[in-house]
């Protein structure tokens, strides 16, 4: 009788804890994702690409054929492991996922479906309990992606949205291009150690390296004095920037991280660091000092800061988080910001950004047990930026045009390739 009045007691306190509010959508309207253990890197990072107004709009747009079910690929698993990477399980679960971030009223969705889809090269699926390094998951999606775009009617979607290119040159002192070589990227990664801001990582990028003495350059048999740089010679609509805040040291033999302060601003010009400027930027050196005049495709680079990726911990341990800025305004010209922390979704004030991203050391205030009174000392920030999300201005602007003002994803989830994107595509496939 005891037992039995405990297990009643049990249940209607159960009852009575019930709360509805806890499991419904934020108030911000957006949908939370649930971290399976270590699964912060996903999570932040699909919140990032959901709230890319083309990309969510043509990833729900697309008709993808179901997986087929477990038992008739359980035998062909193996065979097929090789030749298909998954692309195409991925990008059905992603749509569902995003389906369901754009259409639910609860507070989070379950990534289980879409881990057990996410196989590595051992055909193995994703281990939640495992936590990756964001950028090295998100070269990953893409590939996978790209193989499941290739049977659908957009096959350049990510190419037209995130897919720049960079030209490696080498010049001799007289300005001959001895030898040029594009290659396609999706991110750019930066060096943040020992630099102020982006903008100094970005100037060393295209910097150069010169070759002379014993290493100078071999040109059709001749050894000559180069210089060997890489620049940008097209620019995505939207760019993904990392920043490079882990290395290897090889005294400790492990993987540090770098709290080194480092700024990035709320809109960027691209153009300093593109194959057009620089070369213009040459030939006005070699004729006459003078001012610079303006490219009329120079306005065409500059970008707008949409998101930032957070990582704070260690280089053993740490969490990942998003910040994000809504592209969708209730009033025009104001775009707040939300924070995505795993189910939490939050309004965030974007004049936090720099307190929040940037790195550094902040002051605190402890105990001194020597002198039995509060000293102040300083520390360093656990969490910094650790990839930047900017939009093309001209491409953003062109994209809202029209756009009516409506819940997280009501733009043109029908019109996904709308005119821009069109436009895009045509000159990713022109390109390649």
């Amino acid at each position: 009788a005891q037992q039995l009045s405990r297990l009643g007691h049990s249940r209607v306190s159960y009852m009575w804890h019930y709360a509805p509010a806890m499991h419904e959508k934020s108030r911000c309207g957006y949908v939370g994702l649930k971290n399976l253990g270590a699964t912060c890197y996903l999570n932040s990072l699909v919140q990032q690409l959901f709230l890319i107004p083309e990309f969510r709009a043509a990833i729900l747009a697309l008709q993808i054929e179901p997986p087929a079910p477990a038992s008739a690929t359980d035998a062909a698993s193996d065979l097929s492991a090789a030749d298909d990477p998954g692309g195409g399980d991925v990008l059905y679960y992603l749509q569902a996922m995003f389906g369901y971030l754009h259409e639910s009223e609860k507070r989070w969705y379950d990534t289980r479906d879409f881990c057990g889809a996410f196989r590595d090269c051992e055909n193995l699926p994703l281990n939640p309990s495992v936590q990756m390094d964001v950028d090295e998951f998100l070269n990953m999606l893409f590939e996978k992606l790209e193989a499941g775009l290739g049977r659908t009617s957009s096959p350049k979607l990510l190419q037209s949205l995130f897919g720049g290119s960079v030209v490696n040159q080498i010049i001799d002192k007289a300005g001959r291009r001895l030898s040029e070589r594009v290659e396609p990227f999706f991110v750019i990664s930066i060096e943040v150690k020992n630099k102020a801001s982006v903008m100094d990582g970005l100037a060393q990028f295209v910097e150069g390296e010169t070759l002379d003495g014993d290493n100078k350059y071999n040109f059709e048999g001749e050894y000559v004095e180069a210089t060997k740089r890489c620049c940008i010679s097209r620019l995505p609509p939207v760019l993904i920037l990392h920043l490079k805040r882990f290395e290897f040291d090889f005294d400790l033999m492990k993987k540090m991280k770098l709290y080194d302060h480092c700024e990035f601003p709320p809109s960027i010009d691209m153009a300093p660091y593109t194959v057009r400027y620089l070369e213009r930027q040459e030939k006005l050196l070699g004729e006459a000092e003078g001012p610079s005049p303006a490219d009329e495709e120079d306005g065409d680079c500059v970008y707008e800061l949409a998101g930032v990726l957070v990582h704070t911990g260690t280089s053993d341990s740490g969490h990942y988080y998003s910040f994000i800025r809504e592209r969708r305004a209730a009033q025009p010209g104001a775009h707040p910001w939300l924070h995505f922390n795993d189910t939490l979704v939050e309004p965030f004030d974007s004049s936090e950004i720099g307190k929040n991203c940037f790195g550094g050391v902040e002051p605190v205030v402890s105990w001194d047990v020597d002198t039995n009174k509060p000293v102040q000392r300083t520390q360093v920030k656990p969490h910094s930026a650790y990839m930047l999300f900017y939009e093309k201005v001209s491409a953003h602007a062109q994209s809202r045009e029209g756009a009516p003002e409506a819940v997280p994803s009501g733009e043109g989830r029908d019109g996904a390739r709308d005119q821009p994107m069109a436009e895009a595509e045509a000159g990713a496939e022109a390109e390649g």
